[in-house]
């Protein structure tokens, strides 16, 4: 009787506790087939992402149109070579002329180099083993051309000095003042339009940098002038009147320093359009 009754409940007790010894032995492995499950999910929930859908950001643009194109050719000459200017005689202890052969207008050779260069303008000067050679349009001429025809360049500069005193060619801007600027444009010839073209976009180009500093362009024809000043030999040519007798070498620079700035806005402007 007694052994029969620890048999029953033992058995009871095995009965009692099977449920809970499958569940113990059955949970890992529920455990990790439910990981691998949720993994399989989150993997499927992930997008795939190829090299064609990224979206490469734009580069921000921090460069001027003249730092991206190409630096834009000028030919420089003076015809006028002797042209000078009062004030930097005297500075100079010289005796006070309009005409110097040596501080003229040439030595604003350096300063147009390197105010062009500043703004992506090459340039390059008409040179001449003697200068007494070239004292007016026709003598200087020939060696204008004979550049032209081994070159290309995108504006062709004669600069000058007027003759007008400080009354007409200076600018007064607060505490700053400038030499004026003048084109002067030979009407005498088929084409002289594309030059006056020209003299009229810097100009306005100009007194968009610095109101007032451009005077009008003038065009010459008829007698006692030359009428053509070599502009016939390139449409891109144009003749600046630089500042006047009376103009300093800090007007003079100052003024150098906005051409070269419209120069270049004009050019650029060209190329873009």
């Amino acid at each position: 009787m007694t052994n029969t009754l620890k048999k029953l409940t033992s058995i009871l007790l095995l009965l009692f506790l099977a449920p809970i010894i499958i569940a113990i032995i059955q949970t890992p492995l529920m455990t990790e087939t439910t990981t691998e499950k949720v993994t399989e999910k989150k993997k499927e929930e992930i997008p795939v992402v190829y090299a064609a859908q990224i979206e490469t950001p734009p580069v921000t643009q921090t460069q001027t149109v003249a730092e991206i194109l190409p630096p834009r050719k000028a030919f420089v000459y003076f015809t006028h070579w002797q042209e000078a200017f009062k004030p930097i005689l005297a500075a100079s202890g010289e005796k006070i002329e309009i005409y110097h052969q040596e501080k003229n207008i040439t030595n604003f050779q350096e300063q147009i180099t390197a105010q062009f260069a500043f703004h992506q303008v090459e340039t390059e000067f008409l040179s001449l083993v003697n200068p007494s050679e070239t004292k007016n349009y026709n003598s200087v001429r020939p060696f204008v051309k004979d550049a032209l025809s081994q070159n290309n360049y995108d504006i062709i500069l004669d600069i000058h000095r007027d003759s007008a005193k400080a009354a007409t060619t200076t600018l007064q801007v607060g505490e700053e003042s400038y030499a004026k600027l003048m084109f002067v444009v030979g009407g005498e010839h088929e084409n002289y339009k594309w030059n006056l073209q020209l003299a009229n976009k810097l100009t306005e180009e100009l007194n968009t940098l610095v109101p007032g500093i451009a005077r009008k362009v003038t065009v010459k024809v008829g007698d006692g002038v030359d009428g053509v000043y070599n502009q016939d030999l390139n449409k891109n040519s144009a003749l600046i009147e630089l500042g006047g007798i009376d103009s300093t070498e800090v007007e003079l620079n100052r003024s150098i320093a906005i051409l070269a700035k419209a120069i270049s806005n004009i050019l650029n402007e060209q190329v873009v359009s």
